[in-house]
């Protein structure tokens, strides 16, 4: 309950939706915050989202913990949704007539099923409302390696919000995730870092729309031997001239599969016009 009142001291106000500004809380305790599962309520009390829970025979995502997004927390997946890599788009579906708040997710569990990620986001407020993203792991925690270093490559996809007075209005975004990892330094803690780049911008039907410039960094961090995760770190934008935008965040993930040879991740950046809320799934 605090952490949503606290977003209403920000002045957290619905924008062309009816009914009132936000309040109360999700009362959904199917929260999954263990060392299998890495969220963003800690970097941002905006960031509310606390279990992701994924139904393959009906194609649905459950995402607990956002206000207003669907009574059962339930999201659609986007049918005319054309990304170009294998992450998949959805939505919650507001009743018209009620107080529910329209959203819009990315998810993907991982080719081998180790591990998930989602994202989510809207543009329904005044300023960036709620959202949040998170990666779990599914299978058994790895033994990580204790010496080497080795790239990680895979797939991003985000929920970009912009409030420039302008073009207010939600994106989803794909991408490349490029992250290298050495198991042996620093001595006792690893290091993880990275990028996220090719920037694809598609509307909220899913269909391209086309590029973003630049990319976003992943500054180096330590791994958790304990847990076979990576700690919290910097996520910095830049454009296309290596210039940074004025949107940053934080990043994080979780090793998966035999050895640790996956990497579930979460990538949010935010500045003054923008906020990108998203995941990556990257193997060796």
């Amino acid at each position: 309950m605090t952490r949503i009142w606290m977003g209403l001291a920000l002045g957290l106000g619905v924008s062309a939706c009816g009914g009132t500004a936000p309040f109360g809380d999700d009362d959904d305790d199917d929260t999954n915050t263990g060392s299998d599962s890495v969220y963003f309520t800690d970097q941002n009390e905006l960031m509310t989202l606390n279990n992701i829970t994924y139904d393959p025979d009906s194609d649905t995502l459950t995402l607990n913990n956002i206000p207003f997004d669907d009574p059962d927390n339930v999201y659609e997946r986007i049918q005319s949704e054309k990304f170009s890599n294998s992450f998949d788009a959805y939505e919650s579906v507001p009743t018209s007539g009620t107080n529910e708040v329209e959203y819009f997710a990315v998810f993907r569990r991982s080719d081998s099923g180790q591990s998930q990620v989602a994202a989510a986001g809207t543009n329904r407020y005044v300023n960036f409302g709620y959202g949040g993203a998170g990666a779990q792991r599914l299978g058994s925690q790895p033994n990580l390696p204790s010496s080497g270093i080795y790239s990680y490559n895979g797939e991003y996809a985000a929920v970009r919000t912009t409030r420039d007075g302008v073009n207010n209005g939600v994106t989803f975004v794909t991408g490349d995730a490029n992250l290298r990892v050495d198991f042996d330094d620093f001595d006792v803690g690893g290091a993880a870092g990275g990028s996220i780049s090719n920037r694809q911008v598609y509307n909220t039907n899913g269909q391209s729309v086309g590029a973003l410039d630049g990319y976003i960094s992943l500054t180096d961090t330590t791994i958790d031997f304990e847990n076979s995760s990576i700690a919290t770190s910097t996520a910095t934008e830049f454009d296309g001239t290596g210039e940074a935008t004025g949107a940053g965040g934080n990043w994080q993930g979780v090793f998966a599969g035999p050895g640790g040879s996956e990497i579930a991740g979460i990538v949010f950046v935010e500045g003054s016009e923008v906020r990108e809320v998203g995941g990556f799934i990257a193997t060796q």
